[in-house]
């Protein structure tokens, strides 16, 4: 209920506004999953997107994640349009032995240089660590959001008669409709 809209990679022209260029190196392309317009509280109105991986275990989520921060780093660092919020959404834990600093900045520069010659445009570890924004990385880390669901979850829901009444309540304050 607190996500006004929402789409993926798949939804058409939504694809294009979910897919991103690395700024270096030869794969030019990566995208989102998930994309969406928040709606209440402090966020409404915010644009998240997110990247969706359905696991039965931790599996490969460790590495996919470093480089999905990583790809964050580059997107809030070309302004990217979607990026009020990043997330991560998961059907399974991973890295839990570091799991109270996955969206740490030191976490965040850890993946941006193992992705420096996409990001950055530098094999040179000590190039790379000064081409690294700070202020981006900061941000960042502010903005990122992990999400781990469980099938239940998925069925643990508002009800129909339910998200109508909060229908009725958020249209009768003059909020944009549901």
């Amino acid at each position: 209920m607190r996500v006004a809209q929402s789409y993926t990679n798949t939804d058409g022209a939504w694809a294009k506004k979910l897919t991103l260029h690395w700024p270096h190196g030869n794969e030019k392309q990566f995208s989102y999953d998930l994309g969406g317009v928040m709606r209440g509280g402090d966020w409404d109105g915010q644009m998240f997107c997110a990247e969706v991986k359905w696991r039965r275990n931790s599996s490969d989520q460790g590495t996919e994640y470093k480089s999905f921060l990583a790809k964050c780093y580059v997107a809030l660092s070309k302004d990217y349009m979607l990026g009020d919020h990043y997330m991560w959404i998961s059907w399974a834990p991973f890295r839990a032995r570091d799991w109270d600093v996955l969206t740490a900045p030191d976490t965040i520069r850890e993946a941006v240089l193992a992705e420096a010659t996409r990001a950055l445009g530098t094999e040179d570890p000590d190039e790379a660590r000064e081409l690294i924004k700070d202020e981006i990385v900061d941000e960042l880390s502010a903005r990122l959001w992990i999400v781990v669901m469980s099938e239940k979850q998925e069925k643990l829901v508002p009800l129909d008669d339910w998200r109508g009444v909060v229908a009725r309540f958020y249209n009768s304050q003059g909020k944009t409709s549901w």
